[in-house]
């Protein structure tokens, strides 16, 4: 399989910007309909294009994922949206379920998962309105993909190019796509 990152158009900073307020408008409407945790999904991708085929890949593979995760911990899902748009592919979903115990579980997704490392999944507590952090449950921030260092540290400083950065994720899913059976 042909992954792409590049075969979408790009945005600018005022586009991403407004996809944030319109993600946390849609995530305010869901807390308030239902009162219970969320999740909002979104894809980990780099640079000025947001919605590719590969971006797409990863993001179907992500909703298989938790609905998987979901049957396997029966929990219920009360309403769950996908949201497409040139700011990229995501997805808010209301869980029955407490929000430390749904954060605990994506935590493992994100670290266990083959592609785990390439999805942003937040838990947003319906009382707090606010997403759990990481570090309440004691896990390390997330890994550079390139080079192990901390995510944030290397994205902050630049430290690594687009170019290598789309090789360490087209990594991950080739190893991916081989080690798992269709």
């Amino acid at each position: 399989m042909l992954i792409n990152f590049n075969d979408g158009q790009p945005i600018d900073l005022a586009q991403m910007l407004l996809a944030k307020e319109k993600r946390v408008e849609n995530q305010k409407l869901m807390l308030n309909r239902y009162n219970y945790p969320l999740i909002s999904l979104s894809i980990v991708i780099p640079g000025p294009i947001k919605n590719s085929s590969g971006a797409n890949f990863l993001f179907k593979e992500a909703i298989k994922a938790l609905h998987d995760g979901f049957t396997e911990n029966a929990l219920l899902v009360i309403d769950e949206q996908h949201y497409h748009s040139i700011a990229g592919a995501e997805a808010i979903m209301s869980v029955k379920c407490s929000a430390n115990k749904l954060k605990q579980y994506c935590i493992n997704i994100e670290e266990n998962h083959p592609l785990g490392r390439l999805w942003d999944i937040d838990v947003i507590d319906p009382i707090t309105q606010q997403s759990l952090s990481r570090y309440e449950f004691e896990h390390h921030a997330r890994q550079c993909l390139v080079c192990q260092d901390m995510a944030k540290v290397c994205s902050r400083a630049r430290r690594h190019s687009l170019d290598d950065i789309f090789s360490a994720m087209e990594k991950k899913i080739n190893d991916y796509l081989i080690n798992t059976p269709v």
